[in-house]
């Protein structure tokens, strides 16, 4: 009776500590101060504190008695709110914070000469706005005591409508001992900043040009665990990197991940980098032209191959459609990773195949499993080229995007044609024969079509004792008119295929 009575408990009889976890909880408190808490949560999180303050007078009451509640200040809150909720946060740390197109912008707590926040600013951990018209207030705000002050997160610019001649270091004159985490949008800290060496977290974004003074950034933050880089812009030439430091030594870093425009980028800050050889690292090159980098320091960036650590077990290479809609590849190996565009040319075509077999080699050859997702012209193209790697699985899932279709995957897994032949000679040159498992998804499937594709090598395989392709998988498929699921399945067994069904379309 004890039990069931406690299931239907008042609140007022809720013990305080209890009902303050439940608050916590809802309010997701314990995250207030997290570098990578979107901001669109930290305004929710205001908008569900007074939601929940008209729930009931209890409910007010259990919120306002306890500072916890009031660490997240939204910076344009007039001065009698604000002056409120600062009393009410008593000594907790604060979080100050404004979302663009929130509200409209006038004046912020940080420009009203510092009067608001004077008597606080010693309790701020973290001040993190994404709107530029906060920047500059920030930066002066800076310039005062920021004893603990460990979260800064600014954005000064979101596109390029200023020259690179005014994209100058931002030198804060600002001793910040317990900085964690920074986050920049179209701006640089100067090099020479000592608290560079207390960062942890090292986010920098576009608008952002990769130049002398963001490497050497880099060279000061030897405690970093992780670098987020997008430069969208770099240097003309090498003569304007000539005074860049000739080692970046990160000790710490666990994870980094580095996007340019051009590739030609890449080769100013991936020769130089040193980093923990268990570290996860990626690469992405956002334009066409990814070729320009030595192999040698590609290489050696995604996987360094050390003495004593075993060689990566398996690659993966994933074709297809970004959120933007366009063709990328994804090739990941170990604790490296690269993104690159699908080269839509044969010379391109020639050193994308070059670029992965290279890889391939340095990280001793690899089983590579291959994913096609909803992939444009580009993409059959490109994976042609790779058919005399080591590729042992190729799942396609949701052909059918621009024209591409599982047919021209069968054709391009089947036969060295545009079209798969009826027959072929023995003496043919196969591609993918590394190839065990095929897997396709999401997709209208002619059975008998796939059936002739692995009956047409099967001479060839014969007659110089090989094997290919072992099982076909197939998800969430629709048969087209012809061979039945039962047929296929006996025709597959008969050439050594088991034929499994994850859908009951094809019953």
């Amino acid at each position: 009776m004890r039990r069931r009575r406690n299931q239907h408990i008042s609140f007022h009889h809720l013990p305080v500590e209890i009902i303050h976890l439940i608050f916590e909880k809802v309010l997701n408190l314990n995250r207030i101060h997290d570098y990578d808490l979107p901001l669109d949560d930290l305004v929710q999180y205001r908008g569900n504190l007074f939601n929940m303050r008209r729930v009931s007078l209890a409910w007010n009451a259990a919120l306002l008695s306890s500072p916890r509640y009031w660490c997240a200040i939204d910076i344009v809150t007039p001065d009698r709110v604000a002056e409120l909720i600062l009393a009410r946060a008593q000594q907790t740390p604060l979080c100050l914070y404004f979302k663009k197109g929130e509200e409209p912008f006038s004046t912020s707590l940080l420009d009203r000469g510092n009067s608001m926040l004077l008597g606080y600013m010693a309790q701020v951990r973290s001040i993190r706005s994404d709107d530029k018209d906060v920047y500059q207030e920030a930066i002066r705000a800076l310039r005062g005591a920021s004893p603990n002050l460990q979260t800064l997160e600014l954005a000064k610019a979101t596109t390029w409508r200023f020259t690179s001649e005014e994209f100058l270091p931002e030198d804060i004159e600002a001793d910040l001992p317990e900085i964690r985490h920074l986050t920049t949008v179209g701006w640089q800290p100067s090099a020479d900043a000592t608290w560079l060496q207390n960062l942890r977290i090292l986010t920098l974004n576009p608008p952002l040009i990769l130049n002398v003074n963001l490497l050497r950034i880099l060279s000061a933050c030897r405690s970093l665990s992780k670098l987020m880089l997008h430069a969208d812009d770099g240097p003309d030439s090498a003569d304007e990197m000539v005074d860049a430091p000739s080692l970046i030594d990160l000790p710490c870093l666990q994870e980094v991940d580095i996007e340019v425009e051009m590739a030609l980028d890449l080769g100013y800050i991936v020769p130089i980098l040193r980093l923990p050889s268990q570290s996860r690292r990626f690469l992405r090159i956002t334009r066409m032209g990814l070729y320009e980098v030595p192999l040698t320091d590609i290489c050696r960036f995604l996987n360094p191959c050390e003495s004593g650590l075993p060689p990566p077990q398996e690659a993966t290479l994933k074709i297809g459609q970004n959120n933007d809609r366009k063709s990328r590849v994804v090739y990941t190996v170990g604790k490296g990773g690269l993104d690159l565009f699908v080269p839509p040319r044969e010379p391109e075509e020639d050193e994308f195949h070059d670029l992965i077999q290279g890889i391939q080699e340095h990280t001793k050859n690899p089983p590579l499993s291959v994913t096609l997702g909803n992939i444009d012209l580009n993409g059959p193209s490109a994976l042609r080229r790779l058919a005399d790697l080591n590729i042992t699985r190729i799942w396609a899932g949701c052909c059918g995007g621009r024209g591409v279709g599982i047919k021209n995957v069968l054709d391009l897994l089947g036969s060295n044609y545009p079209v798969l032949p009826f027959d072929a000679a023995e003496h043919e040159e196969w591609p993918f024969e590394s190839l065990g498992e095929l897997i396709i998804q999401g997709t209208t499937l002619d059975l008998g079509y796939l059936a002739r594709m692995i009956a047409i090598r099967r001479p060839y395989l014969r007659k110089f004792s090989k094997t290919w392709l072992q099982k076909v998988t197939l998800i969430d498929c629709l048969p087209s008119s012809g061979m039945s699921l039962k047929a296929a399945a006996t025709e597959l067994s008969a050439m050594g295929v088991t034929l499994v069904v994850f859908d009951n379309n094809l019953d």
